[in-house]
């Protein structure tokens, strides 16, 4: 049994001496045959580059060639492993996990949850993308890699390899944004190998300056008619009226210098069949003008001096009469005043077509002036005594005009005017309400009421005069 044993190590040992011979012997001759890549010429390094990259297509047949030495001769390489822009620190490939660590103050973990979540009730959610092809994993990384260096600084054996706090270290350093260039990718897109010359047009400058004058008006052309038999039990006369009514405002404003102008001219016509003697009369004639010059004092009011002028134009008589009422300056009434003017421009948030424009006037020095011309007029009507052509009288005045826009189909305006020399009173009161249909139909009703003590009392109504007319047609504003 050991003299097997022998024999079977002997014989092994024989054939491991004998495959080293023959190796070694095969090195030597491979060894002869190759020349040193040192000592080839240009061409022959060249063909020994494309003998060397076809055999290194096939990691099987992978052989480098050996110096005298016994060292392996690299083959010579043409590439450059980096780009010209890439340093060695680029290079450099480092995990946050084995940074030092830095004690930043954070100790809680960023999701925070007291109630645990049961996940056998968690439903797998349905994504479009796989996960493994976003930004989870790598989000989830950095989590883990901010979990393990907070635990580190919490544990307080470690507290010794904390060498570095985020409150000593120096800030980051920001650059300010007047430093920094704001680029558009999108030029980069859009440009063009050669830009386009844009000549510039040379435009002539238009000053549109202030305005100053502002100008407004409101005409209307309406009719009422009203046809009664002969035999109507109760009386009365058929009419039918024609209302002619025109007015234009002018106002100025520069500074604190104001001048406001308003031109106001009313002809109603009546025809009245029970009327023998007349075919048309007049029921009202009137052409008023009134200016008012104002320098601002402070907040809405103004330092005012207020001239009113008004006559009738035409002559009117009564019913089936021939004495005449009122004639071309029969009378002709102008009204000075001085002192303190209000104005207020209002324009309201819950409707902004309705507006209010009020002016009011308060003047304790007035001067009002009475002038009857023809001779056939009674000048009594005016307050003036029989035989007289003149009447001038001092007192004070109080004046206000309101334009009152309560809606885009209603509209207010009033005059008010109240005068007295301190023994007579004299009280003119004038509403005019319009209710648009369309731009240019319309509803007026007017209410002018006067009381004037210096004038004969006219029956039951005494010093009270009245006016009223309902009216139907044109209007027009601008």
């Amino acid at each position: 049994m050991k003299n097997s044993l022998f024999y079977i190590l002997a014989s092994f040992m024989m054939s491991l001496c004998t495959l080293a011979s023959r190796a070694e012997a095969l090195n030597l001759s491979y060894n002869e045959k190759v020349i040193p890549a040192y000592k080839l010429s240009e061409d022959d390094r060249f063909a020994l580059n494309i003998a060397q990259k076809s055999i290194l297509q096939n990691d099987s047949a992978l052989v480098y060639t050996r110096g005298t030495n016994g060292l392996i001769i690299v083959p010579p390489v043409d590439w450059d492993p980096f780009p010209y822009n890439v340093s060695f620190r680029d290079t450099v490939i480092y995990d946050r996990l084995f940074l030092p660590v830095v004690f930043d103050g954070k100790i809680l973990p960023p999701r925070l949850d007291f109630i645990p979540q049961k996940k056998s009730m968690e439903r797998p959610q349905f994504r479009l993308i796989p996960e493994e092809n976003t930004f989870a994993p790598l989000i989830k990384r950095a989590e883990e890699v901010q979990a393990r260096r907070r635990n580190f600084y919490m544990d307080m054996s470690n507290i010794g390899d904390v060498r570095y706090n985020a409150s000593v270290l120096k800030s980051i350093p920001k650059l300010k944004e007047e430093d920094a260039t704001k680029r558009n990718f999108l030029h980069d897109l859009i440009a063009t190998d050669e830009a386009i010359k844009v000549t510039p047009i040379e435009m002539e400058k238009i000053d549109p300056g202030f305005i100053y004058w502002v100008k407004t008006g409101n005409h209307a052309l309406q009719v009422a008619q009203n046809y009664i038999t002969h035999n109507w039990s109760r009386g009365g006369n058929s009419s039918f009226f024609i209302r002619n009514d025109h007015r234009i405002t002018v106002n100025y404003a520069k500074d604190k210098i104001t001048f406001n102008n308003i031109l106001e001219w009313r002809l109603n016509l009546q025809a009245t069949p029970s009327d023998e003697l007349h075919d048309v009369n007049i029921s009202e004639d009137l052409f008023r003008l009134e200016n008012i010059l104002g320098y601002k004092a402070y907040n809405n009011w103004s330092y005012s001096a207020r001239l009113e002028t008004k006559t009738p134009f035409f002559q009117s008589y009564p019913l089936n009469s021939k004495d005449k009422t009122s004639s071309f300056l029969a009378p002709f009434m102008a009204n000075i005043s001085v002192g303190m003017g209000y104005k207020l421009d209002k324009k309201f948030e819950s409707d902004k077509r309705k507006t209010l424009n009020l002016t009011f006037n308060l003047s304790p020095l007035s001067l009002n002036y009475i002038y009857v011309r023809d001779k056939f007029v009674d000048e009594k009507r005016f307050g003036l005594e029989e035989g007289e052509r003149t009447l001038a009288e001092f007192g004070s005045l109080v004046s206000s005009n309101l334009d009152f826009r309560v809606s885009r189909y209603v509209t207010w305006t009033s005059r008010f005017k109240y005068f007295t020399n301190y023994e007579r009173v004299e009280v003119e009161f004038e509403n005019v309400f319009t209710m648009l249909f369309t731009r240019l139909l319309s509803t007026t009703v007017s209410l002018n009421t006067r009381f004037d003590d210096n004038v004969p009392k006219g029956g039951q109504l005494g010093y009270f005069q009245v006016n009223q007319l309902v009216s139907f047609g044109l209007n027009y504003k601008w």
